[in-house]
């Protein structure tokens, strides 16, 4: 009986059967000037059902949120971010009244990435804590690691001494720099995502971040900082380590779902599968191979949009051109929108190529076969390469012959 009490105290939180309806507003928030701020997030996040108010009309804006509470309005805000095969998440048990959130939110991202306690120096040791109150800098890095393809920002175009410069305003994040990695090394320091410090390596001239991890936590910082959805004050404090509140919470979701749109969602094996393959934006070409012992050569390549410093940005090929170098006979294998053709390996003779339209896909499967793999030896040397490219790139300066001298 106890713990159907605490159960059901523990969702309260977050669900009322009794509430104000949703446009009666809240007599702690309506025409309470400093809560002005996050009224508008508060009425939408309201009327989406995501955080709701008290049976006695209060919303109660400064009280902290926990790992649940924050898990269950993600859920909610974003219910195409639901993973279709969840797992069990460490820490959070069967009987947890947000049990079944947490696996559908968490199953969608490697779980360690927005565990609450994780090391990676030991064996990849992580836990979640459910009902303990998360920090500004712990939604910003768990919301990070829910929404890796969060367009925008291309942080990778900038150095790790520009985005230290662009950091450096905001007071209360501290980045060490070390001198050199086997100084860094020495320190054996905790390998956390959740922990609001950047380290770096090297000098003056030549400066890089200390770790992935680094890298990770400078990206999420930049670009969250950027989008404005979870900033420093004026006074340039971001105070990474304070409980979020009720009222901030609903004003970064509001944020966060204006960045990403309503039809983020989880994208399945499939795509993750494309997602983990070579880049292929117009302009250039893509070229994958091996030896055809293992009887197949197998790439996926995801047609990506231009970047926002090319000559025409957002733009993806609608049409794509292969060609082979092999001196053993393959054909090839083209997936495109699930249909499957095959070319055989007379149709790329004399270096010719093939041209083929991919429009409206994200990613094409491409595969090459040993026409008689029976006839291979197992001590031959029978090497392969498959390009995939823009029709309009010159690949002539490109041809490789080395592979096969």
């Amino acid at each position: 009986m106890r713990k159907l009490l605490l159960t059901s105290m523990a969702s309260i939180f977050l669900s009322v059967a009794l509430v104000t309806p949703a446009f009666a507003g809240f007599k702690d928030v309506d025409g309470n000037a400093s809560y002005n701020w996050a009224k508008p997030s508060i009425d939408v996040m309201n009327e989406r059902g995501v955080l709701t108010g008290y049976p006695d009309g209060t919303f109660r804006p400064a009280m902290s949120v926990t790992k649940a509470q924050f898990t269950v309005m993600v859920y909610r805000l974003f219910p195409l971010l639901h993973h279709p095969d969840p797992q069990a998440i460490s820490g959070v048990p069967e009987n947890h009244w947000a049990s079944k959130e947490f696996s559908e939110l968490y199953s969608t991202t490697w779980p360690i990435y927005a565990a609450d306690e994780q090391d990676f120096n030991s064996d990849l040791e992580y836990a979640y804590k459910p009902d303990k109150q998360m920090t500004r800098w712990e939604v910003m890095m768990t919301l990070d690691a829910l929404f890796t393809r969060m367009d925008g920002l291309n942080f990778d175009l900038l150095s790790a001494p520009e985005v230290s410069n662009q950091l450096s305003a905001i007071k209360d994040i501290p980045v060490t720099k070390y001198a050199s990695y086997d100084a860094y090394e020495q320190k054996n320091l905790p390998l956390s995502l959740m922990s609001p410090k950047m380290d770096m390596t090297g000098n003056n001239t030549d400066t890089d971040w200390a770790t992935e991890l680094d890298y990770s936590k400078a990206s999420a910082l930049y670009r969250f900082v950027k989008h404005g959805i979870i900033t420093p004050n004026s006074n340039g404090y971001f105070y990474p380590n304070k409980p979020v509140s009720r009222a901030e919470i609903v004003t970064i979701l509001n944020r966060m779902l204006t960045v990403v749109g309503e039809d983020y969602a989880y994208i399945g094996d499939k795509e993750e599968e494309a997602l983990s393959g070579s880049y292929l934006r117009p302009g250039g070409e893509n070229g994958f191979g091996g030896t055809l012992q293992s009887n197949a050569i197998y790439e996926t390549i995801v047609l990506a949009e231009s970047p926002e410093w090319a000559k025409h940005p957002g733009t993806k090929l609608e049409h794509v051109r292969i060609r082979i170098q092999s001196n053993y006979p393959m054909d090839v294998f083209v997936t495109i929108n699930g249909e499957t053709t095959k070319y055989t390996y007379e149709q790329f003779s004399n270096n010719s190529t093939i041209t083929l339209s991919a429009r409206g896909a994200g990613f094409i499967d491409v595969e090459g076969k040993a026409r008689f793999p029976e006839q291979l030896d197992e001590d031959g040397y029978y090497p392969v390469m498959i390009f995939v490219g823009d029709p309009d790139f010159d690949y002539s300066e490109y041809y490789d012959e080395w592979l096969f001298e």
